[in-house]
């Protein structure tokens, strides 16, 4: 009886890890059908046992004929390709041949108990997407080259509008009557409006292309700087903000990097934190970055300066955030802050052409930080 009980016990057991073979059988086969690379079972002499679709597809395989093909009549030297791959444990370039096509693949293959389990990528294919990537890249690059030569030709007439109407607003034409003094008003703020935009795109497409040089020079950072508020002057008195600046605690003024390219990043920033900010003020700070930060973002090796500029506005909310600098991202979620985005999208770029790094934060409410670090290694120290 006993015996009988534990004949029955072993049954159940056999055929429950049968049921688990299988169910994980059925689930690697639904896993390699899904999968965009050719997946082959090989047993150990080489014939193919089992194939997913992409495999029947890639090497013209007939169902048919499963069982009664070898790998290496569709991959040259096969079984030697397996045998490597699995001895230096890394996929390995591999000659594909099929009727009216010879092409390349990356073979990658793992033992099993009962042969090879092989997936194939067809680098044809990724040849093709890399190309078309670089088309593509290229296409932009020449239509950024494009736009930056046409600069003049599309801001002259903008400025012709804007002055001409300005001029009527004088009474160089004579005497306007009220309709006209309005109408003329409409013209001359939107044909200034139209000059900005067509400024921050046309300044975002020069960082973007191939036509932007850097020019490095050396140069005092304060003074720049200083520079550049007394442009924003006028506009933070009439807001009523504060422009504060500390530079007490830096180590060097004089630093080495693209002046231009610097100050059109803070110049970018201030305009967007002041256009975010309707009371309190907006603080420019230079500091010496801190170790642990230059290690955290990999400039550890280098002498570097950090900018931090902190306003006190609505800040971004998180969703805002993905897409701040990408003007590109704008325009598919909605072209409601295009402008911001392209003037962070510029300061952005510059910041990578002079191998910097930039980190925005920010809290609703609560203000936004734009924390900018540049290495400022001197001429004379190269």
């Amino acid at each position: 009886m006993y015996y009988i009980i534990q004949t029955g016990v072993m049954q159940i057991m056999n055929l429950i890890e049968s049921l688990k073979n299988l169910w994980c059988a059925i689930t690697a086969f639904k896993t390699i059908e899904s999968m965009p690379d050719s997946v082959l079972y090989v047993d150990s002499d080489g014939l193919v046992i089992m194939a997913n679709e992409k495999a029947f597809d890639c090497f013209r395989l007939l169902k048919k004929d499963i069982n009664n093909i070898e790998i290496n009549e569709f991959i040259k030297d096969g079984m030697s390709m397996i045998q490597y791959s699995i001895k230096i444990q890394q996929p390995v370039p591999a000659l594909a041949k099929i009727p009216g096509r010879d092409f390349y693949v990356e073979l990658n293959a793992v033992e099993q108990d009962f042969g090879y389990c092989v997936t194939i990528r067809d680098l044809t294919m990724l040849t093709k997407e890399i190309v078309t990537e670089d088309k593509i890249a290229r296409f932009n690059g020449e239509k950024n080259a494009m736009l930056v030569k046409l600069e003049r030709d599309i801001k002259a007439p903008i400025t012709s509008i804007s002055g001409f109407s300005q001029g009527l607003l004088d009474g160089l034409g004579g005497n306007l009557t009220e309709k006209q003094e309005k109408y003329i008003k409409i013209i001359h703020s939107n044909s200034r409006s139209l000059y900005k935009f067509m400024d921050c795109l046309l300044e975002f497409t020069y960082a973007e292309s191939s036509l932007y040089e850097s020019k490095y020079k050396n140069f005092d950072v304060v003074e720049a700087l200083k520079d550049v508020f007394k442009t924003f002057e006028k506009d933070f008195e009439e807001k009523n903000l504060d422009l504060g600046f500390d530079y007490y605690f830096i180590d060097k003024r004089l630093i080495y990097t693209d002046a231009a390219a610097l100050e059109k990043i803070i110049k970018n920033i201030i305009h967007v934190a002041f256009m975010m900010t309707d009371t309190g003020s907006v603080e420019v700070k230079l500091i010496n970055p801190e170790d642990e930060l230059l290690k955290e973002i990999d400039m550890e090796d280098k002498n570097c300066l950090q900018i931090q500029i902190k306003d006190t506005g609505i800040g971004f909310q998180e969703e805002e955030m993905k897409y701040l600098c990408e003007p590109y991202g704008q325009l598919q979620n909605g072209k409601k802050n295009f402008l911001r985005a392209l003037m962070l999208g510029t300061a952005s770029i510059l910041t990578k052409r002079i191998n910097g790094h930039i980190n925005i934060s920010s809290d609703i409410v609560q203000g936004t930080i734009y924390d900018i670090i540049i290495p400022i290694g001197m001429e004379d120290d190269e």
